[in-house]
């Protein structure tokens, strides 16, 4: 009978060659040592001996765990345990393919395992030469023997002590505490999720001696939970088959400005539902911070921006992910940009989102994703259907972030334009005087310079932008007024029409006849705002009862909703009287109101509801004092934005002019009418609510 007859060096491929990194042989030792269920695993990383010890108070072994276990190649008993779990229990074996163990290999030559179970009344000691296994070895794998033998045990209870010698890391002069401690920073202070907890308490310790024998405790944190409270922007939320649930937050200055939650269907793309198809991604959790590295400043509780720095550069380079509360690398580290975040796909006008502006985390339960799985060197998930999915899906929440960002990021007012420009000349002005004194420049002198030409140019861009589209406008408006005279004179006979035709209708077409009518009259006065021979319609002001006005516009703007069908929009007027006087043009006095309704209408069939409800509503408030509050259930409007709506030329939507509120306030300035947003927020802490008051042209009023 003819078999297979392995050579020791066989061995190698598994430990030395296969394990990609120091950084993955340690976290697949710590991994075992999590599931010996110790509450703890303790590293000493020994330059005087040059030794590595890894020591844990699990279940521990005896002979026959070893010989039978330990010592098989690809033992499947872990992977047993992890078929036998329920599919909604969190805490899952996290070894497999049994190989985790020849990690030893790749940190130094010699092994020696101490191990006891808590029953044993002996300590079982196992010698290995990792060199007969090496890639140079002509030894057949049966021809390998290594000790394993019993001693007195040195303690009570159950143990495992891995002492690896002639270790090939850390042993270098390169390697003095400093780097020790950014290496353990780096890596092992997050091989557990640091921004959620295990299922079952464990901690990390290591202890440094360095190569003078000073033994020193290199202390490893959980994640800074102050610094991430404050960050820029946030997502969380979960992923179930073909859909996500995400909460965010948007923070500026300290303040809370926008927050929500709403969920996202994914297309035909994604079709995971079978756990038993490929494909198949299964659900995960997910907590993405982004951080602004220009608005540090804004963040408190901190000695100052460098030290938040120095922690960002910790975490940030984009979202690690996480199996069963451990690490799987690279993901997350600087330099692996596996969700392309530092593409341009991930920009969008102003609003950027980068690696080392972003971390998080994803966290994975390998009963629920059983296709996501490592590669054998322990680098990364195996590029499959299911990674191809789950890829696709992640990118699909930081677009919707993205979106986000973008909403919600500051935009310049003409007058902070030229405030910032005027900053820059100064400081420019003042380096220059600056070098001609003494004579001399320097390097962060000519940065300044150009950093501060930079954004003056910048500023005269966009100033050259609204100047342009300013000269659009009154180009149109050149063409509009010809226009307009021989409109205006059309529309007085389409009115004309209606009148005579209302006598001729029987009395169930009146109404549609009257609301046909009230907005012919609205466009003609609308009209005459550029018909420069129509200056008395545009000026005249009469009385109207501002109650009934109102719902008129109302009852004719609902015709406008069959163009806004993403979500059903009801509007309500509640009013405290029947007759409220005032003397207003009337035409301008449906052109305010409508602006308001359109706006209404735009965001919430953009954006949905503040609190996720399934139907818009538009209320309309009407006190006998005559103040009016107009609001919405919609998502609101960013304190950031508190008094720039008002300004020409300010908009969010996406191809706005941003005139509508600013036509909104001449109007109402123009017939003394206070105009106002008020300090009222929504559940989203954003603002709601504007406030019209009519109290000065009421009729017999003030």
């Amino acid at each position: 009978m003819a078999q297979f007859r392995p050579m020791a060096r066989i061995i190698s491929h598994l430990g030395e060659r296969l394990i990609s990194s120091t950084k993955v042989a340690l976290l697949e030792l710590v991994k075992n040592s999590y599931d010996a269920k110790s509450k703890f695993v303790e590293i000493t990383i020994n330059q005087y001996k040059r030794q590595i010890i890894i020591y844990d108070e699990g279940h521990g072994m005896d002979d026959k765990t070893i010989e039978n276990h330990w010592l098989v190649v690809g033992t499947n008993n872990r992977l047993q345990g992890k078929e036998s779990i329920e599919n909604d229990e969190e805490e899952v074996p996290l070894g497999e393919k049994g190989l985790g163990r020849f990690s030893t290999m790749k940190l130094g030559n010699y092994l020696l395992l101490e191990t006891s179970t808590k029953e044993s009344g002996v300590q079982w000691n196992l010698d290995i030469d990792w060199t007969k296994f090496g890639y140079k070895s002509d030894l057949y794998l049966d021809q390998v023997n290594n000790n394993l033998y019993d001693s007195p045990k040195q303690k009570e209870g159950s143990f495992t002590k891995l002492v690896i010698s002639d270790i090939k890391d850390f042993i270098s002069e390169d390697w003095d505490k400093v780097e020790v401690e950014n290496f353990i920073s780096n890596t092992a202070a997050k091989y557990i999720n640091p921004f959620y907890e295990l299922p079952r308490k464990f901690k990390i310790k290591v202890w440094f001696i360095d190569r003078y024998n000073k033994k020193s405790l290199i202390k490893i944190g959980q994640s800074e939970k102050e610094l991430l409270e404050q960050a820029h922007h946030e997502i969380k939320g979960t992923y179930t088959p073909s859909k996500i649930y995400y909460e965010f937050k948007v923070r500026r200055n300290g303040s809370l400005v926008d927050q929500g939650q709403d969920s996202i269907l994914l297309d035909s793309k994604i079709e995971d539902k079978d756990p038993l198809e490929a494909g198949f991604v299964g659900e995960f959790r997910f907590h993405f911070y982004i951080f602004n590295r220009r608005r540090l400043k804004e963040i408190t509780g901190f000695e100052n921006t460098r030290v938040i720095r120095e922690i960002l550069d910790r975490y940030t380079g984009g979202p690690m992910i996480f199996r069963d509360g451990f690490r799987i690398f690279p993901y997350g580290d600087a330099g692996d940009d596996w969700l392309e975040l530092n593409k341009e796909k991930y920009r969008k006008g102003k609003a950027s989102i980068i690696g080392e502006q972003t971390t998080g985390y994803i966290a994975l339960n390998s009963n629920k994703s059983p296709f996501l799985v490592d590669q054998t060197n322990r680098e990364g998930l195996v590029k499959n259907k299911s990674y191809e999915n789950f890829n696709y899906i992640v990118k699909g929440v930081f677009q919707k972030l993205l979106n986000i960002v973008e909403r919600n990021e500051p935009k310049e007012t003409s007058s902070d334009i030229t405030s910032n420009a005027k900053k820059s000349a100064t400081n420019i002005e003042k380096t220059i005087l600056k070098i001609s004194q003494s004579r001399e420049i320097e390097e962060k002198d000519v940065k300044l310079i150009v950093q501060e030409s930079r954004l003056i140019n910048i500023g005269i861009k966009e100033l050259n932008r609204r100047e342009k589209a300013l000269l659009e406008t009154s180009s149109v408006g050149m063409t509009s007024m010809q226009i307009a005279h021989e409109i205006h004179n059309f529309m007085q006979k389409i009115i004309s029409t209606l009148e005579n035709l209302k006598l001729q209708l029987p009395s169930k077409y009146l109404n549609n006849v009257e609301v046909l009518e009230m907005n012919l009259r609205s466009l003609k006065t609308m009209i005459s705002q550029i018909d420069e021979q129509a200056t008395t319609l545009r000026r005249s002001k009469s009385k109207v009862n501002l109650v009934e006005q109102i719902d008129q516009i109302v009852r004719a703007s609902k015709s406008l909703l069959a163009n806004y069908n993403n979500i059903p929009i009801e509007i309500e007027v509640i009013s405290e009287v029947d007759v409220l006087e005032i003397k207003v043009n009337k035409g301008l006095l449906i052109q305010l109101f409508d602006n308001l309704l359109i706006n209404s209408f735009y965001w919430i069939n953009s954006l949905g509801t503040a609190d996720s409800e399934e139907k818009g509503i538009i209320k309309i408030e009407i006190m006998k004092d005559g103040n009016i509050l107009f609001y919405d259930n919609g998502t609101g409007i960013s304190l950031l934005d508190f008094e720039a709506i008002f300004e020409p030329f300010f908009s969010r939507k996406k191809d706005g002019k941003g005139l509508g509120l600013f036509i909104c306030r001449e109007i109402a300035a123009y017939h003394k009418i206070r105009f106002d947003l008020l300090e009222r927020k929504n559940s989203r802490d954003r603002l709601f609510c504007f406030k019209l008051d009519f109290s000065e042209v009421i009729l017999g009023g003030k």
